[in-house]
């Protein structure tokens, strides 16, 4: 009996341990993340390889499936259909490579149908991580280094990711499980309404304060965008995220008008904004001679609408036109996974290594029908979540629909990083949603 529930604990321990270990392999690097995936999924299959094979697949599932498949086919016909670059075997192995988060979705949804992922411990491990990174970046800010030694610029800062600058996209992607660790837990929940309210305003600071150093703009305005779409659809958390919107504006307005690297630095960002949506402008439109070729600057900075060319002053602009361009190239299969940088240079003068976009790079590299597919699944997750009465799914709703939110620049859809954070809450949701209790 004792050797049981031994052997029972260790299960629960290791599978726990490497899920929960997640957040903080996003610190460590991609090495890192991906080792962890690896044992997380390889240790889930060979403890619970016979509950796997009797895993019954419902809908969302075979879709997920059929979507995946689907990457493997569009790797293969780009594999016999090309002759140029990339090289025909890296469209196949990257292919085959992405279908470890295939193995990720149904391992997550398979341990939460079993109950056993304990979510208290994942949201303490990214409550710390959370925590440890907005304090780094505060004191890389006022010191010029951080607790590593790291130096930051004047611009952006990244703290525990050294020259990777994405402390603020990490906050902004992990800080709801700190924030709603404080709602949920026992020892929040049993103190006063004073206590808990102080205590969530005084850890908001913290985050905020990280946010704004850290100078990653997006995440900052995406972050108070989740506080405000809680506030509107959870009544019983409204009060917490009403104060969490109003300091974050306070934050905001007070740096902005006491320190002139901060009110450069966001006061460009209204530029960028203003630029991106006057790109189709009057003052934008170029004259060009008809019987004249265009120059190299104007084939790269130019794109036409309705019979008009217009200049692109926004980078935004050029990369999201790019993937447009490129999709163009292939337009039902699209160019395989991770072509985009190869399949740009057919169509567009001045390409960068993705669009920038989630959406337009999906257009790219697996064609409208591989868009339909990944729109319909994150669609019907989403509408199947707002059913569920499960408090635990909330932060995971919000931070999904925020991390897939279309009009937004992003990095690629098909990164290490960015794979791994979309399949995790993907997974997390279908599972929360799809179990009867």
């Amino acid at each position: 009996m004792y050797q049981n529930i031994f052997h029972l604990l260790n299960k629960y321990f290791f599978v726990n341990f490497f899920f929960a270990f997640i957040p903080i392999s996003f610190i460590l690097g991609n090495l890192i993340l991906n080792l962890n995936i690896l044992l997380f999924i390889t240790l889930s299959l060979f403890i619970y390889y016979k509950d796997f094979l009797d895993l019954k697949f419902n809908f969302i599932d075979k879709v997920i499936f059929c979507f995946f498949f689907y990457i493997l086919f569009v790797g293969v016909y780009n594999y016999f259909a090309t002759n140029d670059v990339p090289p025909n075997d890296q469209i196949i192995i990257k292919s085959i490579s992405y279908l470890r988060f295939l193995l990720l979705y149904f391992v997550v949804r398979l341990l939460i149908k079993k109950d056993q992922i304990n979510f208290k411990i994942f949201f303490s491990a990214c409550s710390i991580c959370v925590l440890f990174v907005s304090l780094d970046v505060i004191f890389q800010f006022n010191f010029g280094k951080d607790i590593f030694g790291f130096e930051g610029n004047t611009r952006r800062l990244g703290g525990p990711f050294g020259d990777e600058l994405i402390a603020g996209a990490y906050l902004q992607r992990f800080s709801y499980f700190l924030f709603f660790a404080l709602l949920y837990f026992p020892s929040f929940k049993n103190t006063s309404l004073k206590i808990n309210f102080f205590l969530f305003c005084l850890i908001s600071l913290v985050i905020i304060f990280g946010l704004l150093y850290a100078g990653n703009r997006m995440p900052f305005v995406l972050f108070f965008i989740t506080a405000f779409l809680i506030f509107i659809f959870d009544k019983t958390k409204r009060i917490y995220f009403f104060a969490l919107m109003v300091l974050t504006i306070s934050v905001l307005i007070t740096s902005y008008n006491s320190n002139i690297e901060i009110k450069k630095h966001y006061g460009h960002f209204h530029t960028k904004v203003v630029n991106f949506f006057y790109s189709f402008s009057n003052d934008n439109l170029v004259v060009i001679d008809a019987n004249e070729d265009l120059t190299f600057d104007e084939k790269n900075y130019t794109l036409s609408f309705n019979d008009k060319t217009y200049r692109m002053t926004s980078s935004h602009v050029k990369d999201f036109y790019s993937g447009y361009k490129t999709w163009l190239v292939n337009k039902y299969f699209g160019g395989g996974v991770k072509t985009f940088r190869f399949n740009c240079s057919k169509a567009f003068y001045n390409c960068n290594t993705h669009p920038h976009n989630y959406y337009l790079e999906i257009l790219a590299d697996l064609g409208i029908f591989g868009l339909l597919l990944i729109i319909f699944i994150f669609l019907y997750l989403i509408l199947k979540s707002f059913l569920i009465k499960e408090t635990i799914i909330t932060p995971f709703i919000f931070i999904f629909i925020i991390e897939i939110f279309p009009l937004k620049s992003t990095g690629s859809f098909f990164t290490t990083s960015n794979a791994t954070f979309i399949f995790l809450i993907l997974s997390v949701i279908a599972g929360l949603s799809l179990r009867k209790n």
